[in-house]
């Protein structure tokens, strides 16, 4: 073989051996979990309604006029302690009413790798919540439990909203 063979050859051994390995998350959103469930029978619930949940003082919209969910993930804001969040409950009778559920938390910067970007992980300390009269619309919240503190990458249950409803 010919040095002009051979050298490209090697000289690709090297490309090769110099690359990097970015080991990057491809799904990094960080989303936290919520469950719903009926607070009188304490199982999963089908919410029939409609729900749509906004972060208190913005326009943004979190979850858009939802149906038949039994569950749903929420981003939480990287600055603050506090988020709060408004439940909008409506029906097809016209009905509506708003419930606010507050969230304490904690947030930790995670670097996967220099090349990757950064993420916030959270850590929920508290949960408080308002629910409206069930007279002005069928379904309000009932309770919430803090099942999962750690809100990562993890598509797993953080929170348990239990619902009451009119049979």
């Amino acid at each position: 073989m010919t040095i002009g063979k051979i050298f490209p050859f090697i000289a690709s051994l090297f490309i090769l051996g110099a690359c990097s390995n970015i080991d990057c998350p491809l799904d990094n959103v960080v989303e936290m979990t919520c469950g719903l469930y009926s607070a009188e029978k304490k199982t999963s619930l089908k919410l029939t309604d409609t729900l749509t949940v906004m972060p208190f003082h913005s326009d943004s919209v979190l979850l858009n006029r939802a149906q038949n969910v039994s569950s749903f993930v929420l981003p939480l804001s990287y600055a603050g302690d506090v988020d709060t969040l408004l439940f909008r409950f409506s029906n097809a009778e016209g009905q509506s009413a708003t419930d606010t559920l507050w969230i304490g938390k904690t947030n930790q910067k995670h670097f996967e790798s220099s090349d990757c970007p950064l993420s916030i992980f959270h850590t929920l300390q508290t949960v408080r919540w308002s629910s409206h009269d069930i007279s002005v619309m069928p379904v309000t919240i009932d309770s919430v439990s803090l099942v999962r503190p750690i809100v990562n990458y993890e598509n797993i249950e953080n929170l348990r909203i239990f619902l009451r409803t009119v049979q």
